[in-house]
């Protein structure tokens, strides 16, 4: 029996002009979904999406695996 690995991705919470939250999963520049296998590397970069958002987006990491 093979050990399933975790890993973690980042999710993009928009909001909608209704006031309905959307999440979308990030994904990279060739379309494949951005996966991080420390807690740690996605915090990091979700909290510079967050810092750097004119638009208050909010960014939450998501365990997967």
């Amino acid at each position: 029996m093979s050990e399933r690995k975790i890993s973690y991705i980042i999710i993009k919470n928009y909001i909608n002009s209704r006031g309905v939250t959307i999440p979308t999963i990030l994904i990279d520049n060739i379309g494949e979904i951005m996966e991080f296998e420390e807690i740690e590397e996605a915090t990091k970069l979700a909290m510079l999406f967050e810092t750097n958002s004119d638009s208050g987006w909010k960014y939450t990491i998501r365990k997967i695996g």
